[in-house]
């Protein structure tokens, strides 16, 4: 007997010496001492945690939220799983069932700024930037110095031209995880048709990486969508071979039907109109990129 309880781990040294591992970003490890310890303590919540917040940390999200339910079907209250739960919901694109979940924490933990911050990268996410600058400052109102909920309000502030876009280059280079979820945010951006808001934030990544070629090509694209010289020719912007098309079918539906009811030269004054607008559209973007 004495044996085997000298073979037993302390089971707070091990919940310790794994967490230890977590924040040294050594997840492989982590899931090592951790896999050791529920040997011991199979129903030990922490240790079980500690396994599935490592496997999301690697991207193993099916792991993970196999790990994460197995939890909350024993401790169903448990905050770390419900949170990372929340975010395998993001993971996933699944974003109506990660904010059901991060309203219901934030009812039952309503100063908790972690949770205002994770609602409100959601929210960046789908592109609801006035919803994630609210949460944000409110986050903010509960902890004034939360890096995250700083990254979030600084981000909109930069967005919509308004702030110090210094803080948030502080912010990125104190913090340089928020840069993939950044570059991703200025191509959900660009998709959208948003070319001013992506480019500002575009040019903050650069300058916090100057040496990234794709960041300077993709400062370079957001210029040149963003000129003002491209205006007219937004819809192919914004739509592409689509807006094209609809942009062709429509103008030439118009001068005919144009035709029909307007004087001979005010239609001849049309239809070299368009002509101009169709060489400008083929051949003014291939200037620009030259010239930026």
């Amino acid at each position: 007997m004495n044996d085997s309880s000298a073979d037993t781990p302390e089971l707070a040294s091990v919940v310790h010496e794994a967490h230890a591992l977590l924040e040294r970003r050594r997840f492989a490890q982590a899931k090592v001492v951790a896999a050791r310890g529920l040997k011991h303590f199979p129903d030990n919540s922490e240790l079980q945690y500690i396994t599935a917040f490592a496997e999301y940390a690697e991207d193993d999200n099916d792991a993970a939220i196999k790990a994460v339910e197995q939890l909350l079907a024993r401790d169903p209250e448990h905050y770390g799983a419900r949170t990372l739960r929340a975010h395998l919901h993001s993971a996933k694109q699944e974003f109506a069932q990660a904010e059901s979940l991060w309203i219901a924490l934030l009812r039952e933990y309503p100063e908790d700024a972690d949770c205002y911050a994770a609602y409100a990268d959601l929210m960046l996410r789908t592109l609801n930037l006035d919803k994630a600058a609210r949460l944000a400052r409110e986050g903010l109102r509960h902890s004034p110095e939360h890096h995250a909920c700083l990254y979030v309000a600084s981000l909109v502030d930069l967005i919509h031209g308004r702030g110090d876009a210094s803080h948030l280059l502080r912010l990125l280079r104190e913090h340089p995880e928020h840069t993939a979820s950044s570059i991703a945010l200025v191509a959900a951006l660009t998709d959208r048709g948003e070319y001013r808001g992506a480019l500002r934030l575009a040019q903050e990544l650069l300058r916090n990486q100057p040496d990234s070629e794709h960041l300077v090509s993709l400062v370079r694209e957001l210029k040149l969508q963003s000129h003002w010289t491209m205006l007219p020719l937004y819809p192919m912007q914004r739509w592409g071979w689509g807006g094209a098309a609809a942009v062709t079918v429509a103008g030439i539906v118009g001068l005919r039907l144009a035709g029909g009811v307007l004087p001979p030269a005010l239609v001849a004054s049309l239809s070299y109109t368009w002509l101009i607008y169709v060489i400008y559209s083929w051949t003014w973007p291939s200037i620009l990129r030259k010239l930026i």
